[in-house]
């Protein structure tokens, strides 16, 4: 895979982020940020979704056995009681935060790059490795009037487009997907973006122009 690929590039920001990018590799990362505005938006997009991670890990109470191992490995048994619990909290909390981590490094499904004519990217879009959901981001400058709207839709071959969503005008946002959507999707090869009324199109399919169609690319 080469170091220019949108895929590569996301997993440097995301090991960037995380720290696990050092040495040689980490200054010559920090140099492509400074002067490219496209990876500064990878880091910071990485940034936000690490800053969130520690809410959404829940309490959970370990059973018997973890305790029994915990005390067989220090001895808390005999010696400090609270080292135990102190050894359980962590333990929770790494395996808690791994599994997270994972979770939200493992690589997407399906990606998007949408694009104008002379080839500026506007949007990137993700389908996230679970399938349930899309994750965009507006990579590019772009002004929509206040009144209109830019409509995410699949393409599927041989039917009718299948509306995903509403596309930012800026930052970063996630679309859930139902079961119709996401079987749109898997028959996709294409999606497209359409100008549509503020909130988007009244009828279920597109109703103006078709703006930018983009490749799907299936991991």
């Amino acid at each position: 895979m080469k170091r220019d690929e949108p895929l590569n590039l996301d997993q440097l920001a995301a090991e960037f982020v995380l720290g696990t990018l050092v040495g040689t590799a980490r200054r010559s990362f920090e140099r492509r940020r400074a002067r490219d505005p496209f990876v500064d938006r990878r880091v910071r997009a990485w940034e936000e979704r690490f800053a969130v991670l520690a809410w959404r890990l829940a309490p959970v109470k370990p059973s018997p056995a973890v305790w029994a191992a915990i005390e067989r490995r220090t001895g808390a048994r005999t010696r400090n009681p609270w080292r135990a619990l102190a050894a359980v909290i962590a333990a929770v909390a790494v395996l808690g935060l791994g599994w997270i981590l994972w979770q939200e490094l493992r690589p997407p499904q399906a990606t998007s790059v949408i694009a104008t004519e002379s080839g500026a990217a506007l949007w990137r879009v993700e389908l996230a490795a679970r399938g349930d959901h899309l994750e965009v981001a507006a990579v590019g400058a772009m002004t929509v009037p206040e009144d209109r709207s830019r409509e995410l839709w699949a393409l599927p071959e041989g039917a009718a487009p299948v509306s995903l969503g509403l596309m930012p005008e800026r930052g970063r946002i996630r679309l859930a997907l139902d079961a119709r959507q996401r079987a749109a999707l898997a028959a996709a090869v294409n999606v497209a973006v359409s100008d549509e009324p503020a909130g988007g199109s009244p009828t279920g399919a597109p109703t103006g122009a078709v703006l930018y169609v983009a490749p799907i690319a299936r991991m």
